[in-house]
């Protein structure tokens, strides 16, 4: 997986710029608020459909302008695709349209899976300390970018659990009955039971990557469980068996209070969760491994090496985890880093044994482009 060039519009702080990307590793350097991450975020949102600062599209969109465009070339197993994204907020209301090879996409869905990338963010210690709907995003990201029907299936699960608890709402202020229900379990219920099985083969499979990783950037000081929590009524062979054992409970709540929307994923280190009782070297080491297991989970079942994306976040690793990540990107093949500069790099620089582009920004779409040679 390869990225070629980037081409932005209108898009946060560049009204317009192009890069072109010719080394395996390129550092996009420059000032604070120059717009670097900015430049991942595209890359990040042409892969996964979303921003992963978890941002609007209205927020994405340069002050004063009404739409935003972007595109990428990038190489696949050798064959050379184009993926486009054009958004119009002018009616008040969001207007994607998304193209892969100048064919429209039915949308998201149908995107994800195509530009397979990994980010690495700052952010992701929320991974660890933020709560279970975070965790969820991780782990349903992954499990998208390997199995597309998996994202199909969450979004008609949560478009039918928005219906349902639409339903149970005005159950709650007798404005219908239980028998309007009847008509949304059938469909729920299927995707649930799609969605928990995934979830469970993946946690199953992940696992001894995932420890390998740990292993490795912890130095085997850590062993830390990864563990999918079911809701506790979730016992019967079918969902929607359990949902009538909750019936009473969601119409009291007014939503449903059992399903892939409540599942916990826990990590804990020696039995105690590390949110709570671990240190902040740990938690790092933790969200490191999750992100470098993600990476090789993805390369072993798609056959493909994943876009690394990296977010201003090598000079906060020590000198044990740079090295572990110097290590992956011997094993990797793309990777794009934003930091403001590289002093203090010179060791993790040659460690990666790599021709490495430096691309220079600022938010005015200047570019300034230099090599250096390892």
């Amino acid at each position: 997986m390869k990225i070629v060039s980037l081409h932005l519009e209108n898009f946060r702080t560049y009204r317009k710029i192009d890069l072109e990307f010719n080394s395996r590793l390129t550092f996009i350097t420059g000032n604070n608020a120059s717009g670097k991450t900015n430049i991942l975020e595209a890359l990040s949102l042409l892969s996964h459909g979303k921003s992963f600062r978890g941002s609007s599209d209205y927020e994405m969109v340069s002050d004063g302008c009404s739409h935003y465009y972007i595109s990428s070339r990038y190489d696949r197993r050798n064959q050379k695709h184009e993926i486009e994204i054009g958004c119009d907020v002018s009616s008040g209301k969001i207007k994607r349209k998304i193209k892969m090879d100048s064919k429209v996409l039915s949308g998201r869905p149908a995107l994800v899976g195509n530009l397979i990338s990994v980010i690495f963010s700052p952010a992701d210690i929320m991974i660890v300390e933020g709560g279970s709907s975070i965790r969820r995003r991780f782990l349903d990201l992954v499990i998208s970018n390997q199995n597309p029907d998996y994202l199909k299936n969450l979004i008609l699960y949560n478009r039918s659990l928005r219906q349902r608890n639409s339903i149970l709402k005005r159950i709650k202020e007798k404005k219908a009955s239980a028998q309007d229900l009847l008509p949304w379990e059938s469909g729920i219920s299927e995707y649930a039971e799609k969605i928990t099985k995934s979830r469970l083969d993946f946690i199953n499979k992940f696992q001894e990557i995932f420890q390998n990783s740990l292993k490795r950037i912890s130095g085997s000081r850590d062993f830390v469980s990864m563990d999918l929590q079911l809701c506790e009524k979730e016992t019967h062979p079918g969902f929607k068996e359990s949902l009538k054992d909750v019936i009473y409970k969601d119409i009291s709540a007014g939503f449903t209070t059992i399903g892939p929307h409540r599942h916990g994923i826990y990590f804990q280190i020696d039995g105690r969760d590390i949110s709570a009782y671990g240190s902040q070297g740990q938690k790092r080491s933790l969200v490191l491994a999750l992100r470098v297991a993600q990476f090789y989970y993805l390369k072993e079942n798609l056959k493909i090496s994943p876009l690394l994306l990296i977010d201003d976040v090598i000079k906060e690793l020590d000198k044990e985890r740079r090295s572990a990540f110097a290590e992956l990107l011997h094993e990797s093949g793309q990777a794009i880093f934003t930091t403001p500069d590289l002093e203090g790099m010179e060791s993790f620089l040659k460690d990666t044994k790599s021709q490495i582009e430096i691309i220079n920004v600022n938010s005015k779409g200047s570019v300034l482009k230099s090599q250096l040679e390892n």
